[in-house]
């Protein structure tokens, strides 16, 4: 993604963001970033904050 805003706006759009890097899926659930390893495992409430330019940078819709 080409910022952190666009991020976010795609996160709260219900969209799924994937990690090129580590493969991580993300998303929004009840206003939470989780995440989760694959489409086979849960998702966990992320830490992930977006504050630096590799953390968005990598992600895909």
């Amino acid at each position: 993604m080409e910022n952190r805003d666009a991020v976010f706006e795609a996160l709260n759009k219900g969209k799924l963001l994937t990690s090129t890097i580590t493969g991580l899926q993300y998303t929004m659930i009840d206003g939470k970033l989780h995440a989760r390893q694959g489409e086979k495992c849960d998702w966990h409430e992320s830490g992930l904050s977006f504050d630096n330019p590799p953390s968005w940078l990598n992600l895909r819709d």
